[in-house]
Order: C-alpha cells, then structure tokens, then sequence
C-alpha cells in the first residue's frame, strides 16, 4: 500500500515539499497544512481539521476535495485526528512534515504522538535535515553518513541494557536514563550504527546532510 503524507502548518517549504512528496503518495492537509500546499501543484486526497488555520485561498482551490471537518471544541489534536484517519485506511507508513513550528508545546505533543501508533505502523516526521523517529525493536540498524550526527532519547522510564556501534561515542550496556542528555549530539563513525537494549523505546533525531 502506499505511503500517506501528512502536512501540518508548521514549519516547512515548498522546496521540502516537492523534495519528500511523490506522485505515488497519499497526501493529508492538516488544517491550515493545506496553506502550505497552496503554492505548488500538489493537491491533497483529504484535508483533516477543524479548519481554524486554513485560509479562503486553500478553501476556494481544494473545495473538490475530501473534507474531513471536526468542531473546534474537541480533546484531540488535528494532527492526532490525521494520524487516525491514515491509520484507519489501513496505512502502514506515514510521513508528517510542517509538524514543528513557533510553538514549543504543539511541537512536542506532535512528537509525543509518534508513542500512540500500532507497533506495525512505520512513522517519521521530517523537520528541515531532521528526521525524527521512535525505535522500538530491541535490535535495529541506522543508515547514514560517517559525520552525521544522531541523537537518542529515551521515552517515558529511560532504557536499560543500551549498547551502541558504529557511532563515534559507543555504550555498552548502558542504562540511559529519561531527562538526561548522555545520548545528545552522537556521530556516525561509518555507513550504519547498530543499536540494541533490553527495554524501553528510544525517539530517534537523524540530522542528514541530505534527503
């Protein structure tokens, strides 16, 4: 099945747009994501929101497609309402750009989301050369380029037993603990850093030279 795109109003160009979106893809507007769509020739499949943010050009030039609307009132994000819907449609791998803007507290529950999903649904939210991910298998690989740096935070009650190889500064059996900066600004020492623990989830900041 392939890849749903969900573009938030946040922080994100045309240039990056154009750069991380195919034709093959399913394209979602959150609400005032729709804005960001405006100037280029991508049109999306569905636009999901309370429509509080999107503004009368975007209304006018996507009044054909799939409105999903929400009252404003209501306890749930407009991105945590696309991430739902995708989900429902059976999507398995979602790509969120636009997820981090001014906003200090949106930006970090637009991250917290990423802890909600379905073991089996593949996510990463792209921010400029930032690429933000969880890891969950106790056993995973990351491809990059000897110089780039990663960084790795533990979510909710930190994780044990955490070695790391292939990256300039390794752990073996480690104990990260949640709130401390131990694993901030790493560097990958070859084209793949092996990484393992025994429990808990680790979110993922990938800073590529490029996409």
């Amino acid at each position: 099945m392939k890849r749903a795109v969900l573009v938030c109003n946040g922080s994100v160009t045309t240039k990056q747009l154009y750069s991380n979106i195919s034709r093959d893809d399913f394209i979602v507007a959150v609400d005032g994501g729709a804005n960001k769509l405006l100037k280029t020739s991508l049109v999306p499949d569905a636009v999901i929101g309370d429509m509080d943010s999107i503004n009368k050009a975007a209304l006018r030039k996507f009044r054909k497609c799939d409105f999903v609307r929400f009252p404003r009132e209501k306890d749930k994000l407009d991105l945590e309402l696309g991430i739902e819907y995708c989900v429902g449609r059976g999507f398995r791998e979602l790509l969120i750009l636009g997820a981090i803007g001014s906003r200090a507290d949106m930006a970090l529950t637009n991250i917290f989301l990423l802890t909600q999903l379905p073991a089996r649904v593949n996510v990463r939210v792209i921010h400029n050369n930032q690429e933000i991910f969880l890891i969950t298998a106790k056993k995973s690989s990351i491809a990059g380029t000897p110089g780039e740096r990663i960084s790795l935070f533990p979510i909710k009650d930190g994780v044990e037993g955490l070695t790391l190889r292939g990256l300039k500064y390794s752990l073996v059996n480690h104990k990260l603990r949640f709130g401390i900066g131990r694993g901030l600004s790493n560097e990958f020492k070859s084209k793949k850093a092996e990484i393992s623990f025994k429990s808990g989830t680790l979110l993922c900041v990938h800073f590529r030279n490029s996409f």
